[in-house]
């Protein structure tokens, strides 16, 4: 019995000292791809939003690049906070 319960003592101490999972930047990147679509910078349908790097804590930082069906890669950075766009930037 005793082993059985150290046992999950240390299946509990692991799971509390496992790092935090990794953010899902996803819904993130997608808000950026539709403010450069509502900028006129891609066309809907028409292009592929890349994640490249992102970090932050309440105002997200979103390094992305837009990939369209035809023409240049456009490299952009995204700020984003609760779900909101607050500043979108085309890298040169």
């Amino acid at each position: 019995m005793r082993i059985n319960i150290l046992a999950g003592l240390a299946l509990a101490a692991a799971a509390v000292a496992a790092p935090a999972q990794a953010e899902d930047w996803s819904g993130h990147l997608d808000a950026c791809a539709a403010e450069a679509e509502a900028q006129g910078l891609v066309a809907a349908g028409e292009y592929k939003a890349k994640f490249l790097t992102g970090s932050g804590g309440s105002l997200k930082r979103i390094a992305f690049e837009l990939i369209p069906d035809a023409g240049e890669t456009i490299k952009a950075e995204c700020k984003v906070k609760r779900g909101n766009v607050k500043e979108l930037t085309i890298k040169t």
